[in-house]
């Protein structure tokens, strides 16, 4: 995922679809490359033009489809709709079992420490893409600017009372739940967006409301 300081924040993930809802973007989801018109929906759904003239229209508000084109249908043009990757996401991913999967091989391959330098990377990859936004802030400002990044992210982050970093959202939940070596990402990421020393006080694994993360000294 490349990052910039244009990207807006991501909202919020749907975490449930009306099933009239799911029903038309996995109708959508079959003819994705080719997009289908509303008339196409309407036939393949049986239900009225207007209802999925209606669901569209949501689902294209809340950025799961998008038109891709116009069809002639003998008439006017109709526009054609097809699924985002945000639509994708909707439907069943293996996201964590390949995850989980490639941190045990990456450890019995490398041990501790190779698996350690391959999350590092992972995370300083990650930093280099976004570090430009941080240039010229102040603490303060990088605090804040790291803040909207991890948002993006999907980490549904604030300040915490302290100063530090609250995440309302482990996005590796799955995976850190059979190996707390995910964990380390994190803390790689914003000790080296932020320059400082970063402390995982919390965590939502051990049953925290929020993964928290101190800054400390200066690194």
């Amino acid at each position: 995922m490349t990052l910039s300081s244009s990207t807006p924040t991501v909202p919020k993930a749907i975490t449930r679809l009306s099933e009239s809802r799911l029903r038309l973007l996995s109708e959508v989801l079959r003819n994705r490359s080719t997009g289908s018109t509303i008339e196409e929906l309407s036939s393949a759904l049986s239900v009225s033009r207007t209802a999925v003239q209606q669901q569209l229209t949501a689902l294209e508000r809340d950025g799961l489809v998008t038109s891709l084109s116009q069809r002639s249908t003998g008439g006017r043009p109709s526009r054609t709709y097809t699924v985002t990757e945000a639509g994708l996401e909707q439907f069943p991913r293996g996201y964590a079992r390949l995850a989980e999967s490639l941190l045990r091989h990456s450890r019995e391959l490398f041990g501790e420490a190779g698996q350690a330098a391959l999350l590092d990377s992972m995370a300083d990859e990650l930093a280099d893409e976004v570090k430009s936004r941080l240039h010229g802030k102040s603490r303060s400002e990088r605090v804040d600017e790291v803040v909207v990044i991890l948002n993006e992210l999907g980490y549904d982050a604030s300040l915490s009372e302290t100063g530090g970093i609250a995440a309302n959202n482990c996005i590796f939940h799955q995976v850190a739940v059979s190996d707390r070596a995910a964990c380390r990402f994190d803390n790689r990421l914003l000790s080296t967006l932020l320059a400082t020393r970063v402390d995982h006080a919390r965590c939502i694994v051990d049953g925290g409301d929020c993964c928290l993360f101190e800054l400390t000294d200066d690194a």
